[in-house]
């Protein structure tokens, strides 16, 4: 039971932490600069833990071709899948993207397969069908119109904004993915959290890279100087990003069965729900809901 309750418990802390991110990039956050400080401040939690866990900070079993697949998979995963997925926050709202999410073991089961050779059987077609149809159902509902606002230009806006919210989250997804079969090729002997620090220090090169080259350093100063904003990051780092990663290795861990646990884990368009009713005040239609229940039971039939 422990695993289970740990699985879910990181999906809850997943949807909290959207909701955070959401309204960090609303303030005006570039998600770049917001990306890195995410990358910054999770490498110094997890280096300190498994320095604190382990005794070490790199793991003695890493090689010269793990650091390569490992920084690679983080390029992918978090340097590009996050900071395209806190676009898609950005233009979605947390409740959408997060069902989005819902698409990358779907994608991450068909690279596998591709690239792995891993099998895929009936079931994960089927529970690819359900996920594909929970998420465009969702997507695909018309939204409202606000009062007071010229009808033809909202949905002029909005479909706009919508479109380019939905590539910012597909492009998330695949990205993600990607980073999790390179994930695959590493060595087996090293530890979840010893992963994640390598994949973290890669995605942190990318980054820096990248801020450097675009010249996009002075931004930082808006979150350095505004003090409000520098302690959500660290708060939704804390919870979505370090505990969240810690409580799906429990998850994995503890649980009978793995897809158990990736099948928990991936409740958080759940449990956003009723967090965007009472905080984002989004309405929340029975479509919403049960679109949200076909996608993850897709995930469920994915993997058990």
């Amino acid at each position: 039971m422990m695993g289970e309750i740990a699985a879910l418990s990181a999906a809850f802390v997943w949807a909290c932490a959207s909701l955070i991110f959401v309204r960090i990039g609303r303030a005006g956050i570039s998600p770049f600069v917001l990306n890195t400080f995410k990358g910054v401040i999770a490498l110094g939690l997890m280096g300190f833990t498994i320095a604190i866990l382990f005794g070490h900070l790199i793991p003695p079993q890493l090689t010269v071709n793990d650091a390569l697949i490992l920084s690679l998979s983080g390029l992918f995963g978090i340097t590009i899948g996050d900071t395209c997925y806190f676009y898609a926050l950005e233009k979605l709202g947390p409740r959408r993207t997060l069902l989005f999410a819902t698409l990358c073991p779907p994608m991450t089961a068909i690279l596998g397969f591709v690239f792995l050779g891993e099998p895929f059987t009936r079931n994960m077609v089927v529970g690819i069908i359900l996920t594909l149809i929970g998420v465009y159902w969702v997507i695909s509902q018309k939204q409202d119109e606000p009062e007071n606002h010229n009808a033809d230009d909202f949905n002029q806006k909005l479909a706009s904004h919508f479109k380019v919210g939905i590539l910012f989250a597909l492009a998330a997804m695949m990205s993600q993915s990607v980073g999790n079969v390179l994930t695959k090729f590493s060595s087996t002997e090293i530890s979840a959290l010893g992963i994640s620090i390598i994949r973290l220090g890669g995605s942190l090169i990318g980054l820096i890279l990248i801020m450097t080259w675009k010249g996009w350093w002075k931004k930082t100063n808006d979150v350095i100087r505004t003090p409000r904003i520098f302690i959500a990051i660290i708060v939704a780092t804390f919870f979505g990003t370090f505990l969240g990663i810690w409580l799906l290795n429990a998850g994995l861990k503890y649980t009978t069965h793995t897809g158990i646990a990736a099948t928990l884990s991936s409740t958080s368009p759940i449990f956003i729900l009723p967090l965007a009713y009472f905080f984002e005040r989004e309405k929340i239609s029975l479509r919403a809901v049960l679109g949200s229940v076909l996608a993850i039971a897709g995930i469920a039939v994915l993997f058990l």
